[in-house]
């Protein structure tokens, strides 16, 4: 990338009016934003919740006409000129006039590529955000303009806004129609009346939207019953790791012409979305790569169903679950499937969050797993429509359009919540994927592009017809993760018993605690010495629920039996004095192992 030298100039003041000045609650979009930026605060290196977009220009754009594009835009979209309130009673306040100062900058040394400007644009808006003396954003200014000139001429702009204000759909809608206003002045009128966020709050107080919230929640809870947490997860690479890249990150982004003639093939056959068709592919390589005939993972849907939100400007989006059944499905059924899944997701997305947090705090008690919430599939493309069908392209077409594809890595902004996660950004001309490891000693690069190479050879392969699922494992060609007898599946998902054994530690040290995969017919049993703290079940089962976020690969003991003092380090139950007290520490199902039934089950696997 060539060196960007942009010199700051006099800020222009945008002036704004609209008839309307009035206030009242926050959306659902805007409460789980909100509780979002609550959660993330304490998060090292978290970014502050925007989202941005460059300005698209065409021909010659002047100052003004840019000024007076957003001029327009802010009187016609209220969330624009919104400011917040937090506390007890959030609520959101929208101003009939004001004036946003838009940063200007002349780039030096002539043109450059547009791209490599606006991304200097955008490092700018960052650098110069108003902060907290410990370093940290303000919040409050729900859009910020950086503009670079050449030759008195825009020649780039750079948008941020508060995700409070908007998600990437609704900033898609708004770089269309900054677009239209700049390059027509006809266009440049506030226009009819549009849905608008204090409308779309009070709309969510009905008994029908209501209604529609807790068929959400019921559809949550039943699959986050049964959904692994975390889904893709690898045994570490241990000695093949440097000390340096221990829980390290890592992105590996992937742009395929190929995979986009390939998605536009599968797309017009099965008369589905090409989000659906790359979806398909890469629930196939996971299942493949995981060994679950089911893949049930958080998604990120653009919520906009109804007429009324198609061309809504405010923020929408929750995270969603998606549960797709893989099975032995051919991949025309596959990708149906996923359409299918997706869909339910997004139809089940829209909730209290607070009530959602009630919900999986239980799920996750009794379950005794972590649940990562961070969508793991995440598509921000609105597309236009389904393709014409078209003849299936030669395999000779789509071997020269493989070779144009790339492949290139490069550290993350921030650490995930979740192990992986796949962003998609684009899909005609080309399908730009990028998959994301939070780190890679449990998912190394490697395994990221392998994992998206897989994506693309089943696509291409698919574009040329379909696949039975037999058809699928040959493209592939890929391994199931190994797992040795260190791994056992227990509550619908693969967990580490040395990882467990590590959570234990963690939980109770320096009293003594042991987990056996199976002891009297009970799998995960965990015997742990008694101390003051530790005396029952329920208060076990609270310590290692407190440190489970650290070890991904493990699940707290589904049993736990308390015991007095050990005097030295027993790896085998039969060694363990009699517990004191004995059960799930759930709450529910408490009863002591006794003696007789231990010595029947015999040593089990140990430690």
């Amino acid at each position: 990338m060539s060196v960007i030298k942009l010199t700051p100039r006099s800020s222009v003041p945008v002036h704004f009016s609209a008839e309307t000045t009035r206030q009242g609650p926050l959306t659902i979009g805007q409460l789980n934003i909100l509780k979002w930026i609550d959660d993330s605060s304490s998060v090292e290196g978290r970014p502050y919740p925007v989202v941005t977009c460059a300005i698209s220009l065409s021909g010659t754009a002047s100052v003004e006409d840019v000024t007076e594009s957003l001029a327009i835009l802010i009187a016609r979209h209220e969330v624009l000129r919104t400011s917040f309130a937090t506390g007890p009673q959030p609520c959101q306040r929208v101003s009939s006039v004001g004036t946003l100062m838009v940063d200007i900058y002349s780039l030096e040394g002539g043109r450059a590529n547009r791209v490599d400007v606006e991304a200097e644009l955008a490092r700018h808006l960052e650098i110069t955000a108003p902060r907290q003396p410990d370093g940290q954003r303000l919040a409050g200014q729900q859009l910020r303009v950086a503009l670079a000139m050449s030759a008195e001429v825009v020649y780039a702009g750079f948008l941020e806004l508060s995700h409070m204000a908007v998600d990437r759909a609704a900033a898609r809608i708004l770089e269309h129609e900054l677009a239209e206003l700049i390059s027509d002045s006809a266009a440049r009128v506030i226009g009819p009346p549009r849905h608008q966020p204090l409308d779309q709050a009070e709309l969510e107080r009905s008994e029908r939207e209501c209604q529609k919230r807790r068929r959400a929640l019921e559809y949550w809870s039943s699959n986050l019953a049964v959904m692994p947490s975390p889904l893709y997860l690898t045994p570490s690479a241990g000695s093949e790791l440097t000390e340096a890249d221990a829980g390290d990150t890592v992105g590996v982004y992937m742009s395929s012409p190929a995979a986009a003639l390939a998605v536009q093939r599968v797309s017009a056959r099965t008369r589905t979305s090409r989000s659906s068709c790359l979806l398909a592919a890469l629930c196939a390589v996971l299942s493949v790569r995981t060994g679950y005939r089911e893949i049930v993972f958080p998604v990120m849907p653009s919520n906009r169903f109804e007429r009324h939100l198609y061309n809504y400007v405010g923020t929408l989006a929750q995270t969603g679950i998606a549960a797709i059944d893989v099975g032995s499905a051919s991949f025309d059924e596959l990708v149906r499937q996923a359409w299918r899944g997706m869909l339910e997701g997004c139809m089940h997305s829209v909730y209290d969050v607070y009530e959602l947090e009630k919900i999986h705090n239980r799920i996750s008690h009794d379950r005794g797993v972590y649940f990562y919430f961070e969508a793991i599939y995440n598509c921000s493309v609105i597309e236009s429509g389904i393709p014409m069908n078209e003849r299936a392209p030669s395999p000779e077409h789509m071997t020269a359009m493989l070779s144009r594809t790339q492949l290139r890595h490069y550290p993350m902004p921030y650490r995930l919540g979740t192990p992986v996660r796949f962003d998609v950004s684009r899909l005609e001309g080309e399908v730009e994927l990028c998959g994301w490891s939070s780190d890679v000693g449990r998912v190394p690069a490697e395994h990221l592009t392998s994992l998206l190479q897989a994506v693309e050879r089943l696509l291409v392969a698919a574009a040329g017809g379909n696949l039975d699922h037999e058809g699928i494992i040959d493209v592939l060609q890929m391994e199931p993760v190994r797992r040795d007898s260190n791994w056992v599946k227990a509550d619908a998902q693969w967990v580490e018993l040395t990882e467990i054994q590590r959570l234990l530690d963690d939980a109770f040290a320096p009293a003594k605690a042991r987990i056996f995969s199976q002891v009297a017919g009970e799998p995960l049993v965990a015997y742990v010495e008694a101390s003051d703290s530790v005396r029952t079940p329920e208060q076990a089962h609270a310590r290692c629920m407190a440190m489970l976020s650290a070890h991904p690969s493990a699940m707290t003991p589904r049993y736990y039996v308390i015991c007095e003092a050990v005097s030295v380090d027993v790896d085998d139950p039969i060694g363990w004095p009699a517990g004191t007290s004995a059960g799930t520490g759930r709450g529910a199902g408490i009863s002591p192992l006794s003696t007789a039934s231990r010595a029947d089950a015999g040593s089990g696997p140990s430690l």
